[in-house]
């Protein structure tokens, strides 16, 4: 069930409008990194995480917070687009805003490309959503400081300076959640990798380039147990495809099966035909 109450979470105040800037503001509204994106893809993941009832409690309150978030965005695009409603030069800045949407917001960027639900990243595999989920939050923060960068006018800065903290404290409490099943990163799922290949770090871009770099060397090519393989084509073995050899269950999941479990949830039984075969080729 949800509840609107009538306050928006930060209040939002302008000096003079500016019809350019709210029309950039649109991307935080109907884009890729907005927040109804963010709004969806959260509540959706919590809706369908019954196998982690703590953790689904967290997706829907960070859910609902940026269902929040995109109340208040849609106050400052509403107030930085009212003089497209009167003015011939302003609304021009975006006729299609102006004539079909009334100096409003829609879901729309701020190119006019229709929100879509191909910019929501779910899985239904909860530490995976959960670096999604990171991942979104950073690159909100990004949009919200450029943003910042392209108005002098106070109370905007205050309302995007709220809007991007906020991102930095959600990406905080997914990490926690992340952190907390005490998991590999690179355990991911029920089947494990192969050993072997998986350590290979494919040296595919090679030789001297037209800016000056060349073959490089850094942690990327030599941790966690990583090493450099050249291609055939350079005169190197190539990976190692032999060592490939059917699937292997057993995957380290560290706590990620031992959460409260709602009472729709299939978690037990699924795991315990995929343990059945823990070992089988």
């Amino acid at each position: 069930m949800y509840h609107h109450v009538k306050k928006l979470m930060y209040t939002v105040t302008i000096g003079e409008p500016d019809v350019r800037f709210g029309n950039m503001l649109l991307e935080q509204f109907g884009g890729a990194n907005g927040e109804l994106a963010a709004a969806m893809q959260y509540t959706i993941q919590g809706w369908n995480c019954v196998d982690d009832l703590g953790r689904r409690d967290l997706l829907l309150d960070i859910g609902t917070e940026e269902l929040s978030h995109l109340e208040v965005v849609g106050a400052l695009i509403r107030m930085h687009l009212k003089p497209m409603k009167t003015n011939r030069e302003a609304a021009e800045a975006d006729p299609l805003v102006t004539i079909a949407g009334g100096g409003g917001v829609g879901l729309f960027d701020s190119m006019g490309n229709a929100w879509t639900a191909n910019y929501l990243q779910i899985t239904g595999e909860v530490d995976v959503d959960l670096r999604s989920n990171i991942a979104a939050e950073a690159r909100a923060k990004i949009v919200y400081e450029r943003l910042i960068d392209h108005t002098d006018d106070p109370g905007s800065i205050d309302t995007l300076q709220f809007l991007m903290t906020r991102e930095i404290t959600h990406m905080k409490a997914f990490q926690a959640a992340l952190d907390s099943i005490e998991k590999s990163p690179f355990s991911v799922g029920l089947l494990k990798p192969t050993p072997g290949i998986v350590d290979e770090y494919f040296n595919g871009s090679t030789g001297d380039g037209s800016e000056g770099e060349t073959d490089m060397r850094g942690p990327w090519t030599s941790s966690f147990g990583l090493h450099p393989v050249e291609s055939q084509m350079n005169g190197g073995k190539g990976l190692s495809v032999g060592d490939i050899d059917g699937k292997i269950s057993g995957e380290d999941r560290g706590k990620q099966d031992e959460a409260q479990k709602a009472t729709t949830s299939a978690a037990d039984e699924a795991l315990g035909k995929q343990l059945a075969g823990a070992g089988a080729k």
